[in-house]
């Protein structure tokens, strides 16, 4: 029993050294072992599934032959696609994909550390935020996220911690510098947030000189890429053929930037807008009774504050925009999921203050351990059950061999467009060596792209309905289909030269 109550005793002094230590080194350590167990070891998703091979396209284009599904002639993510290229190349996918996830960890722990350190908050205060963060799925509006995958986006969020972590130090130039590192990582996330850190210096300093030479020094930064930007944007040779290109982008990506495509679509949003709508007024009261807080907390909240009233605007616009959707490539609800975690650290940050007396201190960091620990338990077991789960496509390897063995390179196999969102067989494309022509999910940004994308898309859904009968302007020689019954309602095209399970491969007759 002794022992027992020396255990406890000793576990009640760690976690309470823990609320009290405003090491930075400590700090990165919580949270990175939090964030690892997030993010490795996990399976592909199926963001990783199209950015790792077009990372690679972009950093070895001769590796891709003419007709393969992931492709985009748009040169704004160049930078974090080359990235991700020369991970592949170094690595092979598999091994890149679980490298860059450590990294990723790695990155988001500094940057966070950096970031969080600022405002003062204890190693507890900061894991309370990334777990409630999770919690509450990342985002408020969108389906946003930032620790589920590997992406250009979670790279410029990686940056940008950092640059919030300069803003709240006041180093503003340095904050804008990497806000332009962040911007070429993506742009709508560095874009948007460095902007917001600039309107953040103008409110708290009102210098007119240096704000000037904040925005000229990330003008000339990001000028190479907005000029890319731009020209990849113009590239439709008509406004009609880019009006055309924004309503299927938007089309394809409801759920993102749509919410008023349909009324059940936005029932579907409602509960995200009202909890923005509660968040906005928790903090906003929360902070109207701590006037007197640091200038940290001050411009943290504040620019909290102005990130959720941005997101109810971005609600109107979509609004206007529901019939045109031109706003849709803006992705208008991007902020979402970082809006969320700020405002969940402003709130924090200002109810800390109460919470510093001994007693108070103490019972708050052994409920957050207690948190902690069962969500940390959680995501063991969940991570452990995923690796065990069973496939959803058991036949994956068998068919991959099979084609490498009945065709040639170069061929073009056409995969039957069944479940494309999920990452098992969404796979089929990085893992079969030949060119697969099209995914539902490869959508490329260029508005001329776009448009050979549908067609790929239209021209496939017609051979998996109507056959071989009609000859396809692409030489496709191959298809898979993924259906027990879809070998039968190919009879035109011949019978299977592969089967196993529901899985067949089908050669396409010359016309």
């Amino acid at each position: 029993m002794r022992m027992l109550d020396r255990f406890f005793t000793v576990v009640d002094r760690s976690v309470f050294r823990l609320e009290q230590s405003r090491s930075s080194l400590l700090l990165f350590g919580a949270l990175a072992t939090l964030l690892l167990l997030q993010l490795w070891p996990a399976r592909w998703i199926g963001n990783e599934e199209h950015y790792f091979p077009l990372g690679y396209r972009t950093f070895a284009p001769e590796e891709f032959p003419p007709f393969s599904a992931p492709f985009d002639a748009s040169h704004a993510r160049v930078v974090p696609l080359y990235l991700l290229g020369f991970a592949v190349h170094l690595l092979g996918y598999d091994s890149a994909h679980a490298v860059t996830r450590i990294l990723m960890a790695i990155l988001y722990a500094a940057g966070l550390a950096y970031f969080l350190s600022a405002v003062r908050l204890s190693v507890w205060d900061a894991l309370l935020i990334i777990v409630v963060f999770l919690l509450a799925d990342e985002q408020l509006l969108g389906a946003e996220w930032l620790f589920k995958g590997v992406e250009p986006k979670t790279l410029a969020y990686g940056l940008l911690f950092f640059a919030f972590g300069l803003a709240l130090r006041r180093r503003w130039i340095a904050a804008t510098i990497v806000g332009a590192a962040a911007t070429y990582m993506h742009f709508l996330v560095g874009a948007f947030w460095t902007l917001m850190i600039v309107i953040q210096q103008w409110l708290e300093t009102k210098q007119r000189r240096k704000l000037l030479l904040s925005l000229t020094a990330y003008g000339i930064l990001t000028l190479p890429l907005a000029w890319i930007i731009l020209r990849d944007q113009l590239a439709a040779e008509t406004i009609s053929v880019a009006r055309l290109a924004d309503k299927i982008y938007a089309e394809r990506l409801v759920w993102h930037i749509a919410p008023f495509a349909s009324p059940e679509e936005f029932w579907g949003w409602t509960p995200g807008i009202v909890a923005t709508v509660a968040l906005l007024l928790v903090l906003g009261a929360v902070k109207a009774r701590h006037r007197a807080e640091a200038f940290a907390v001050g411009l943290l909240s504040r620019t909290a504050l102005l990130g959720l009233a941005y997101l109810l605007l971005a609600l109107v616009a979509a609004f206007v925009d529901r019939h045109s959707h031109a706003l849709g490539k803006f992705y208008l609800f991007r902020p979402s999921a970082l809006t969320l975690l700020l405002a969940l650290t402003a709130i924090v940050a200002l109810l800390s203050e109460h919470l510093a007396d001994g007693g108070a201190a103490a019972l708050k960091s052994l409920l957050v351990f207690a948190l902690v620990a069962w969500f940390s338990w959680a995501t063991v077991t969940t991570q452990v059950y995923r690796s065990r789960a069973q496939p959803t496509l058991p036949e994956r390897r068998e068919l991959v061999a099979a084609i490498v063995s009945h065709t040639a390179p170069g061929d073009v196999v056409l995969i039957e467009p069944v479940r494309e969102f999920d990452p098992d067989y969404l796979s089929l494309h990085r893992l079969i060596p030949r060119p697969t022509l099209v995914s539902v999910k490869f959508m490329p940004t260029n508005p001329v792209d776009i448009l050979r994308w549908r067609s790929y898309v239209e021209m496939r859904r017609e051979i998996f309905v109507q056959g071989c009968a009609a000859p396809v302007p692409v030489p496709v020689r191959w298809l898979v289909t993924l259906r027990p019954k879809s070998a039968e309602n190919l009879a035109s095209c011949g019978p299977p030269v592969w089967r196993k399970g529901k899985v067949a491969l089908i050669p396409v007759p010359h016309h």
